[in-house]
C-alpha cells in the first residue's frame, strides 16, 4: 500500500508538471516573437533600415569589404536628399573604413540639394563627416545663388544660426559689392555689426570717411558710427575735418563739441587754436579792410581839397 501511495503521488505531480510545461508552450506558440524595432520616423523604409543593420553586424566584426556593397545599395534606392543624409549619418559610427561610403553619400546629397536649406544641411553635414570638397560646393552654390541684397542678408542669417560662419561671411562680403549709397552703406554696416563681423564692419566706416571731404557730413557720419565704439575710427575721422581746407570758426566749433564727446583732447586744442587763429585773421583782414577804406576816404578828401586849392591858389600862396 505505501508503494502505490508513492507511485500515485508521484505520478500526480509528474501530470501537474508536464501540464504547466503544455500551458507554458501554449502561450510561447500563441505569442509571436517579437521582432526588432526600427526608427518609425527615420526617412529610411524598415527594408532599408534591414539591410543597414545587416551591413552594420559586418562592419562591427571589423569586415568593412563585406559591409561596404550593402551600403552602397541601400544608397542607390535613396532618391531624396533626407534619406541620403541618414545613410552618411548611420556610417559615421564605424569610422574612416566607411568614409568612402559617406563621401558617395553627401555627394548624392548635393546633387539631390535645390534649396537655400537643403544646401546648408548639405554644407552642415558634410563638414561634419570631414567631406570637405562637398562642403566647398555646397558654399559655392549657395553663394552663387544668392544675386540680390536681401537674399544675401537672408542667407547670412541662416548660415550663422547653424554656425556657418564663413558662409554668412562670404555673403556679406558679396553683398557689400552691391553697397552704391551712403545711406545704403549706414544700412550695410548696421547688418554687420549686427552679425558680429567687425572686418567688414571697419571696412565700409572707413571707407565712408574716406570718401567724404566735408566737414559738415563728416560730423553727421560720425554720429552715426560712434554707436559702434570704433574709437580709432572715430579719431580718424576727427583728425580727417581738421586736414580739410578752408575749414570755418563754426565748423571748428562742432569739431570741438565732437571731440570732447570722443574724449580727444589733443584735438580740441587744435580745434580751439585754428578757431582763434581764424578769428584773428578775420580782425586782421577787417582791420586791413577798415584802414583801406579810411585811405581811400582822406584820399578822396585830399582830392576835393586840392582842387579847392587849386580854385584859390592866390590866398594859399603855395
Amino acid at each position: 500500500m505505501i508503494i502505490r501511495r508513492c507511485s500515485f503521488a508521484h505520478l500526480c505531480s509528474s501530470l501537474a508538471l508536464a501540464a504547466a510545461l503544455s500551458a507554458a508552450l501554449s502561450i510561447m506558440v500563441s505569442q509571436p516573437v517579437q521582432a526588432k524595432k526600427y526608427i518609425v520616423d527615420s526617412p529610411l523604409t524598415v527594408e532599408q533600415q534591414k539591410s543597414l543593420d545587416k551591413a552594420a553586424r559586418y562592419a562591427k566584426q571589423g569586415k568593412s569589404e563585406r559591409a561596404r556593397p550593402i551600403f552602397q545599395e541601400v544608397l542607390a534606392t535613396c532618391n531624396d536628399l533626407p534619406k541620403c543624409l541618414a545613410l552618411a549619418g548611420y556610417t559615421e559610427q564605424y569610422g574612416h573604413p566607411l568614409l568612402d561610403v559617406r563621401r558617395t553619400a553627401m555627394h548624392k546629397a548635393f546633387s539631390l540639394s535645390r534649396t537655400h536649406d537643403d544646401y546648408i544641411q548639405v554644407a552642415l553635414k558634410a563638414r561634419q563627416f570631414e567631406c570637405y570638397d562637398v562642403t566647398r560646393n555646397a558654399i559655392q552654390k549657395l553663394v552663387g545663388a544668392a544675386n540680390t541684397r536681401e537674399e544675401l542678408t537672408d542667407l547670412a542669417r541662416k548660415a550663422q544660426e547653424v554656425s556657418l560662419n564663413d558662409v554668412a561671411h562670404l555673403a556679406m562680403e558679396k553683398e557689400y559689392q552691391y553697397i552704391k549709397t551712403v545711406p545704403e552703406a549706414l544700412e550695410f554696416a548696421r547688418q554687420v555689426s549686427l552679425l558680429g563681423m567687425e572686418d567688414l564692419l571697419r571696412q565700409v566706416v572707413k571707407e565712408l570717411i574716406d570718401d567724404e571731404n566735408d566737414v559738415n557730413q563728416l560730423l553727421v557720419l560720425l554720429r552715426h558710427i560712434e554707436p559702434y565704439k570704433l574709437k580709432d575710427l572715430n579719431r580718424y575721422l576727427l583728425k580727417k575735418t581738421l586736414d580739410l581746407p578752408n575749414v570755418g570758426r563754426e565748423s571748428l566749433y562742432e569739431v570741438w563739441k565732437a571731440a570732447k564727446r570722443n574724449r580727444q583732447q589733443d584735438i580740441m586744442d587744435v580745434a580751439v587754436f585754428r578757431a582763434k587763429k581764424s578769428k584773428l585773421v578775420e580782425q586782421m583782414q577787417e582791420h586791413q579792410a577798415n584802414k583801406k577804406d579810411s585811405l581811400e576816404q582822406w584820399r578822396q578828401d585830399q582830392a576835393q581839397g586840392q582842387v579847392y586849392s587849386g580854385d584859390s591858389s592866390s590866398v594859399g600862396g603855395f
